[in-house]
């Protein structure tokens, strides 16, 4: 292995060793918060306070900004090191005074903004007071997850990826802390708790910019206010247009990564007239983070630099390499989300029944679990496709789309609210993302960017087949085990059923994929 591509996987591998600690405890501290807080008022106003700040994160902190942001910079870069400063140093202040701007005018209407996220709330009840209050404090999240943003963009563009990787785990270390205290102060399920919890998200914020600053430390493209170190010294000359460029360029990467988010603040809002609907909503979502992540990270680590190399005219195969991609996805998609809505309550109940949260937030978070599940592997599909879009250069189309399975989810959102509560608004989910799938499928499929043929459809359903039955053994298994109701009893039959699950889902793909092979023979 030549050096190059030895230090690749080196820097690869703690960038994963990093991702997976932060996703760790992060888990840890939703766990947390809901031992502390459960699913009931409380939690439902903390959860709405912090959406837009949760919001920021999952666009901002989480990469998506750099994939506009860093190009950028290594074009600047070709003029020397004061040009990529510059880029570096105008950027900063944009994105930092934009988000500035938006917090501050958040939290003066933010009585206003509550009642759109959460309508159901009573205009004078505790819950609304509550999520105004938080919302006011933890807005001041923005303008930091803008500069932590920019900060580890530089360092990610000098390949100092370590310190940079390592912030979204200080962060979730910070909050964690703070929920230690308040629980040795026995502060569970009240109005103190969850202002703590929102100061703790901004003092996370914090923690993110200045690992992400000292990532950055003496990198050639490092933004300075500093004069005479060739940074932000004269406004005037800064490349304020190209800053801009930046994040208009940006857009499309944020509008993709941030549509689950959307998706949710949607259903929430339709939700939001139940009592703990709202925080519920949000730790299924918790639990469908990690299959969507993976997925998304296979598009970014394997197809993107395929459909790259395609697009340029130095490699071949792309229609294919995304028609392959989906099929990889459906690998892990359908699986997942099988297994999630199938045992949406045994999961529900091992991973966050404790504390203040009791049996009844088990069963409404595992009920919007199982129905989350079901957009499960169109919104993984949808990933792989929408990177697919941005490479072949139809972005303007897959924006279109993006912002049309929204307006579509706030249709479907309340007229299932309406009808059947809080599961219709969380099945707007699955509906929106499903007619998003099928555009995309046939924008891509007209310009000639997706190429499916009859092996491979033959392989989905294959896939199919084999994840239902994994549902249907494991489904039967689950309601004939009797066990103890002891903790540790519950996470080993939990364990022992996802293991049935994989050997049974394992075996059938296995020989679907032999029965196709000997067919093509």
């Amino acid at each position: 292995m030549s050096s190059p591509v030895r230090m690749l996987a080196a820097r690869t591998s703690l960038v994963s060793a990093a991702t997976l600690a932060s996703r760790v405890f992060g888990f840890v501290r939703d766990a947390a918060t809901a031992a502390i807080l459960g699913a009931g008022p409380v939690a439902d106003a903390l959860t709405a306070a912090l959406s837009l700040p949760l919001l920021a994160r999952r666009l901002l902190a989480e990469g998506a900004f750099n994939l506009a942001f860093i190009p950028a910079l290594v074009r600047a870069e070709q003029g020397g090191p004061r040009a990529a400063r510059r880029l570096a140093g105008a950027t900063l202040i944009v994105l930092a005074g934009v988000l500035l701007a938006l917090a501050l005018v958040a939290a003066f209407f933010m009585p206003q903004l509550i009642r759109v996220l959460a309508p159901g709330f009573l205009p004078d009840g505790d819950r609304a007071t509550v999520a105004i209050l938080c919302g006011r404090v933890a807005v001041l999240y923005l303008p930091l997850a803008g500069l932590a943003a920019i900060y580890g963009g530089v360092a990610n563009t000098a390949q100092r990826v370590l310190v940079a990787a390592l912030a979204p785990l200080a962060a979730n270390l910070t909050v964690l802390a703070v929920i230690a205290v308040l629980l040795a102060r026995d502060l569970v399920a009240s109005d103190v708790a969850a202002l703590a919890i929102a100061a703790a998200t901004v003092a996370a914020g914090f923690s993110q910019w200045f690992l992400m600053m000292g990532a950055a430390r003496g990198c050639p493209a490092a933004p300075t206010l500093s004069p005479g170190q060739g940074g932000c010294v004269e406004p005037a000359s800064l490349p304020w247009r190209a800053a801009f460029g930046v994040l208009r360029a940006a857009s499309p990467a944020l509008l993709f990564a941030g549509l689950s988010q959307f998706r949710i603040i949607i259903a929430a809002a339709f939700a939001s007239g139940s009592e703990g609907a709202v925080a519920a909503l949000n730790y299924a979502q918790r639990l469908m983070d990690l299959p969507l992540g993976l997925v998304g990270a296979s598009a970014g680590a394997v197809l993107v630099p395929l459909l790259a190399r395609h697009a340029a005219g130095t490699g071949d195969g792309g229609p294919r390499a995304a028609a392959g991609a989906l099929l990889t996805a459906l690998a892990f998609a359908l699986p997942a989300a099988v297994g999630l809505a199938v045992l949406a309550y045994p999961i529900v109940v091992v991973l966050f029944q404790r504390g203040a949260f009791d049996t009844q937030d088990s069963a409404l978070t595992a009920n919007l679990l199982a129905v989350l599940a079901l957009a499960l592997p169109a919104q993984g599909l949808e990933r792989i496709l929408s990177a697919t879009a941005a490479t072949f250069g139809l972005v303007r189309g897959a924006e279109r789309i993006a912002l049309g399975s929204l307006g579509l989810c706030v249709l479907s959102a309340a007229l299932g609210g309406h009808l059947v509560g809080p599961v219709g608004a969380a099945g707007a989910v699955a509906v929106s993302a499903f007619a998003s799938l099928a555009v995309f499928v046939v924008l891509l499929a007209r310009h000639g960017a997706l190429a499916i043929d009859r092996r491979m459809v033959g392989a989905a359903i294959g896939l199919l087949a084999s994840a239902l039955a994994m549902g249907a053994v494991v489904g039967i298994a689950d309601a004939h085990w009797t066990g103890g109701t002891d903790a540790p009893a519950q996470a080993l039959r939990l364990a022992a059923l996802v293991g049935l699950g994989v050997g049974v889902y394992g075996g059938l793909g296995l020989g679907f994929k032999r029965w196709i092979g000997r067919g093509k023979r």
